[in-house]
């Protein structure tokens, strides 16, 4: 008898400002969006046990959308590590969090959240982001049954970007 492997898909919504610093129009300012971000996965049904039947429990899946990005992303601003406009912002009461791709800014009664990136946040630098975050996780949830095939994020309801396309694992 032979495997088969079945797709699913979990989404979630995060309202979230970015900027693209050299972009030649209106796209240089802060601006924000209500960003849909889903993550699919494929593998086979798990045999036995709690996610018998499934690929990946969706509770599961949707716990670690809310870890790797709602939480660390949403209400907050995506910038460049290296914009320009850090200088303004980044004074020296910040607490920060690094990580290996990205760090993340809070200062304390200000009302300032910020996700930095080690790239500039275009739908398509956030798809390959937030899938290099979420990749580990679904495989290590999943007992290595199911891979994260790739995150789609929509920037407005008409634009999306994906990543990866037709591969499996992070690049």
């Amino acid at each position: 008898m032979t495997m088969t492997n079945f797709r699913i898909m979990r989404k979630i919504e995060i309202d979230a400002a970015h900027r693209i610093p050299d972009h030649g129009s209106m796209c240089r300012y802060i601006h924000g969006h209500r960003y849909v971000i889903e993550a699919h996965c494929v593998g086979p049904l798990v045999p036995v046990g709690e996610q018998k039947g499934m690929v990946l429990d969706f509770k599961f899946l949707k716990e670690g959308l809310i870890r790797y990005i709602h939480d660390p992303c949403d209400h907050g601003a995506i910038l460049f590590y290296n914009d320009p406009i850090l200088a303004t912002l980044l004074v020296p009461d910040f607490v920060m969090e690094v990580g290996v791709d990205h760090q993340s800014y809070e200062r304390f009664n200000s009302g300032l959240k910020l996700y930095l990136i080690n790239c500039v946040p275009t739908a398509e630098n956030l798809a390959r982001h937030w899938y290099n975050r979420m990749c580990s996780f679904v495989k290590e949830r999943s007992e290595g049954g199911a891979f994260l095939e790739n995150i789609r994020v929509y920037e407005t309801p008409n634009c999306y970007a994906d990543f990866p396309i037709g591969e499996e694992g992070s690049i």
